[in-house]
């Protein structure tokens, strides 16, 4: 979940969509602006995935991480 510079919304998911590990990006309302889907193998590569390209996009204020712990 991304919160972000009001105006930014459009740009930003069109970034983070181009991000391998992106499974969908859109666009929310209520207190966060975007949710990201991301598909990682492991927590290390999640955390990089988020820390070294969603926290890096410009107007990217803060992030808020879910782990899915199991299956639907």
């Amino acid at each position: 979940m991304i919160n972000c510079e009001s105006g930014s919304e459009a740009r930003i998911i069109d970034e983070i969509r181009e991000i391998q590990g992106v499974k969908e990006c859109v666009r929310t309302t209520g207190p966060y602006d975007i949710l990201a889907i991301v598909e990682s193998n492991t927590v290390e590569s999640l955390k990089e995935i988020i820390e070294n390209n969603i926290r890096k996009i410009p107007n990217v204020n803060a992030t808020t991480t879910l782990v899915i712990a199991s299956g639907f």
